[in-house]
C-alpha cells in the first residue's frame, strides 16, 4: 500500500464534476477514495510541462488534475484525458500565504463580437483594491506610488498573481484586505508577526485555513457528506461558508440583525447556518423551535432540503428548526388562538361589496394602494388611526372628510373578508399580531427571515411582535435575523424596518462576494439598478452593492434582436440542443409571452417545461420556461431573458401617482433578478419594435 493522502477539493473541481454524467461521477468518487486510502491500483503521477499531478478515472478515459505537496492532494479538475491536459495548460494553483486559488494562466478578454453592440449601461470594472486608501496601504508598508498601481489590478485572479510575486507576508495581507476576511487591525497584527518570523504556509496549512472555506473542501475519509457531494456535484457546496459569512452566522446581536448583499452572495446559506447556530448555541436551553420564514410557500419548500443537508449530522437540531411562509405562520398563530385563519386569495367578491360604498368613484386600484401603503404601513386599522395618520409618500391629498369616505370602503372590504371566514395575507398577519401582542408570549425562540425585502409591513410587525420582549418593548437578543436585498424587491410595498418596530442600527452587515454568476453577468445586472436607491430604503440598503463583485471571470450577456417571435424561438431551440451545457432557464415578463413562445418551441421539436405556480425545476429538465417574478430563488447554468422589449411592462394606471415610481422600480428589479439567476451564461433577446 502507498501512503494515504489528505484530499482537498476545489470549487472548480466540483464544477467540472457537475459536467459529468452520474456513472462517471461515481467512478471519479471511487478513484478518489482509492487514492485517499493509498490503494496502489490508482497511480498519481506528475504531468509534463504543467505544475500538476494526475490520476486516471474509469480506465484512463477521464483524469483528475491535482496539486500535490507532501501528503496533501488538492483536486482541481476532472475531464476527459485530452480536456484535462488542456485545462492543466491553461490554469494554475496559486498559493499566497494562507490563500489558495486556481487562476487562469492565459489572458481572457471579455468583449462582445464585432457585429454585436455592447450591453447598454455596463459599469466600469472596480478592482478588488480600487477603494483602498493610502493610509491603509501604508500600514502594510506599501508606498502611495505602489498603491496607485495596485488599485488598477482588475480582478481577483490578477491580484493573486501580483500578491504571489510580493514578499509572502505583504501579499497575504493584500489579499486579506481585498477579500475582507478580517478587520484591519487583525490583518496588520498578523502581517507584522509573519514579517518578523519569516514563517511560510504549506499547502496543508492553506487547505485547512478558514480563508479558503468558500473555495476548498477538506475531505475526511469517514465523512458521508463527501460521498454525497461527489455524487451530487456542486449543489452540495451550498452549505459552505466563507469566513465573512461565518462571522455573520455567529454574531451575538443585541437586538435584530440584518444581513444584506447582492444576488449570489450567499444570504440564504448564511440565514440557514444562523438558524442552526441559534438552535445549537444562543437558544440551546430554550425548548421552543427556531422559525425560518420567507414570503411564499414555494420558497419555503426550497429551504427544506437545504436545511436537511446542513443539519444531516445533527438530526435533533434539525427537528428544532421549522420552515413556514409568513402567511402560514399567521395562520398557525390564529388557529391556536381559535380565530378565523382561512387565506382568501380571490378577493374580487370582497372588493365588489366594498366598492358599493365608493361614492367618489376612485376605483379599486386606489383603495388597494391606500390599504397597503397607508393602513398596513402604519398599522392604522381603526377609523381614528386612519383619520390621523400621515399618508407618507402619497401624492393625492385627502382632507378629513375625504378620508372618512375612503375609510367606509376600506372597512367594508375587511368586513367582507371576515364574513368569508378569514382574510388576505395582510389581514391574517394583522390579526395574528394582535393575538401575539395580547398574549405577550411567542411560540418561537428566534426567527430567521429569508428574502426579507419582499415582506409586507403587516408581516414585519407580526415577526417583530414574535421576537419582542413584552417587558422591554424591544426585540430580544438574537431573536430576529433578516436576510435580503432591497434591490431585489418584486412584490410587497416598500417599507423601512424602523417603521415596523425593527431597529437594526449598528447591526446591519453586507456580504460582498458573488459565488453564483460570472463577473461579466454581474456587471450587466448591476447596470440595471446602478445609480438608484431602493424606495423607502433603510439606511443600510443603499450600501448593498458597495464592493459587490464576483469570484469568477466571464463574458457579459449575449444580446440578440430578432425581427419576429419565430426567429427568437429558433435561436432558443438551437441553444436548448447544446449537450452538456446544463439547463437552459428561459424567463419572460408575462405568462402570455411564455405561452406563445412554448408553442413556437414545440413546433421546432423542443420539449420545454413550463413551471406552474408551485413547481420547482428538476435535475433532468433541459429547457424550463417561467416568468421573471417566478424565478426568484432559482438559478441555472444558462439563463435567457426572452422578450426584453416588454421590460418595463407598461404601467396600468390607477392608484396614487406615487405608485408609478414603485412600479418602475419593481420592473427594474425583475430584470436585475432575472439576469442574476445565471451561473455561467446569460442571453437577452428582444423583438424589433
Amino acid at each position: 500500500m502507498l501512503p494515504a493522502l489528505q484530499i482537498a477539493m476545489s470549487q472548480p473541481f466540483f464544477e467540472s464534476m457537475d459536467a459529468l454524467d452520474k456513472p462517471t461521477r461515481k467512478a471519479a468518487r471511487e478513484a478518489i477514495e482509492k487514492v485517499q486510502a493509498g490503494n496502489p491500483s490508482v497511480h498519481v503521477h506528475k504531468l509534463q510541462g504543467a505544475p500538476f499531478v494526475s490520476f486516471e478515472v474509469g480506465g484512463n478515459t477521464f483524469r483528475v488534475v491535482a496539486k500535490r505537496e507532501d501528503d496533501v492532494l488538492f483536486l482541481c479538475h476532472v475531464g476527459t484525458h485530452k480536456e484535462a491536459y488542456d485545462w492543466a495548460e491553461r490554469n494554475k494553483a496559486v498559493q499566497v500565504g494562507k490563500y489558495l486559488r486556481i487562476v487562469r494562466t492565459e489572458l481572457v478578454t471579455e468583449s462582445v463580437s464585432a457585429n454585436e453592440a455592447p450591453s447598454s449601461g455596463v459599469v466600469q470594472i472596480a478592482g478588488p483594491l480600487s477603494a483602498i486608501t493610502d493610509d491603509v496601504f501604508a500600514r502594510i508598508d506599501v508606498s502611495p506610488r505602489a498603491a496607485a498601481l495596485l488599485r488598477t489590478v482588475p480582478d481577483d485572479d490578477a491580484l493573486m498573481d501580483v500578491a504571489g510575486i510580493l514578499p509572502s507576508a505583504r501579499g497575504e495581507a493584500l489579499l486579506s484586505i481585498a477579500l475582507g476576511d478580517a478587520d484591519l487591525d487583525t490583518i496588520v497584527a498578523e502581517y507584522t508577526k509573519r514579517l518578523e518570523s519569516g514563517a511560510k504556509s504549506t499547502l496543508a496549512d492553506a487547505v485547512k485555513s478558514d480563508a479558503n472555506a468558500a473555495h476548498v473542501w477538506l475531505a475526511s475519509p469517514d465523512d458521508e457528506s463527501v460521498r454525497k457531494a461527489l455524487e451530487g456535484g456542486i449543489a452540495a457546496w451550498r452549505v459552505f461558508l466563507h469566513p465573512s459569512q461565518r462571522r455573520l452566522v455567529r454574531v451575538d446581536a443585541k437586538g435584530a440583525l440584518k444581513i444584506g448583499g447582492g444576488p449570489g452572495t450567499g444570504k440564504t446559506v448564511v440565514a440557514l447556518h444562523r438558524a442552526r447556530w441559534l438552535a445549537e448555541h444562543a437558544f440551546a436551553s430554550d425548548a421552543r423551535p427556531i422559525l425560518v420564514t420567507t414570503f411564499n410557500s414555494t420558497l419555503a419548500r426550497q429551504l427544506e432540503p437545504m436545511l436537511d443537508e446542513l443539519c444531516s449530522d445533527v438530526p435533533d437540531v434539525r427537528k428544532r428548526v421549522v420552515v413556514l411562509s409568513t402567511t402560514r405562520v399567521a395562520q398557525e398563530l390564529l388557529k391556536v388562538a381559535k380565530r378565523p385563519n382561512h387565506l382568501i386569495t380571490d378577493c374580487d367578491d370582497a372588493w365588489n361589496a366594498a366598492l358599493e360604498h365608493d361614492a367618489a368613484g376612485r376605483g379599486r386600484r386606489f383603495y388597494e394602494s391606500e390599504r397597503m401603503n397607508v393602513l398596513a404601513r402604519h398599522g392604522a386599522w381603526t377609523a381614528d388611526a386612519y383619520l390621523g395618520v400621515a399618508r407618507t409618500g402619497r401624492t393625492n391629498r385627502l382632507d378629513r372628510a375625504a378620508r372618512a369616505e375612503v375609510w367606509k370602503v376600506l372597512a367594508a372590504f375587511d368586513d367582507a373578508l371576515a364574513k368569508a371566514g378569514g382574510g388576505d395575507d395582510i389581514a391574517l398577519a394583522r390579526n395574528a399580531t394582535a393575538v401575539v401582542t395580547s398574549e405577550k408570549s411567542a411560540p418561537y425562540a428566534a426567527i430567521v427571515c429569508d428574502e426579507a425585502q419582499d415582506f409586507g409591513a403587516a408581516d414585519l410587525r407580526m415577526l417583530a411582535a414574535l421576537a419582542s420582549d413584552p417587558a422591554r418593548g424591544a426585540i430580544r437578543d438574537n431573536a430576529l435575523t433578516l436576510a435580503g436585498d432591497a434591490y431585489q424587491r418584486l412584490y410587497r410595498a416598500p417599507v423601512p424596518l424602523s417603521a415596523c418596530g425593527i431597529d437594526v442600527r449598528g447591526r446591519a452587515r453586507n456580504l460582498r462576494l458573488n459565488y453564483r454568476t460570472t463577473e461579466g453577468i454581474r456587471r450587466a445586472a448591476v447596470a440595471v439598478v446602478d445609480g438608484t436607491t431602493p424606495t423607502d430604503a433603510d439606511e443600510t440598503d443603499a450600501a448593498t452593492l458597495d464592493g459587490y463583485r464576483s469570484l469568477r471571470r466571464g463574458a457579459p450577456p449575449e444580446e440578440r434582436t430578432f425581427a419576429t417571435a419565430a426567429d427568437e424561438a429558433a435561436w432558443i431551440a438551437e441553444l436548448a440542443k447544446a449537450k452538456d451545457a446544463g439547463m437552459l432557464l428561459v424567463l419572460a415578463r408575462t405568462n402570455d409571452y411564455l405561452d406563445a413562445l412554448k408553442a413556437l418551441l414545440v413546433a421546432r421539436g423542443a420539449a420545454p417545461r413550463m413551471l406552474g405556480a408551485n413547481d420547482l425545476p428538476k435535475d433532468t429538465d433541459a429547457l424550463v420556461l417561467t416568468t421573471l417574478h417566478r424565478a426568484k430563488g432559482l438559478e441555472a447554468p444558462r439563463v435567457l431573458i426572452a422578450g426584453r422589449q416588454l421590460i418595463p411592462l407598461k404601467y396600468t394606471g390607477g392608484g396614487d401617482p406615487a405608485d408609478r415610481a414603485a412600479w418602475d422600480a419593481k420592473e427594474n428589479a425583475a430584470l436585475y433578478v432575472g439576469i442574476t439567476r445565471a451561473r455561467d451564461w446569460c442571453g437577452i433577446s428582444s423583438l424589433a419594435t
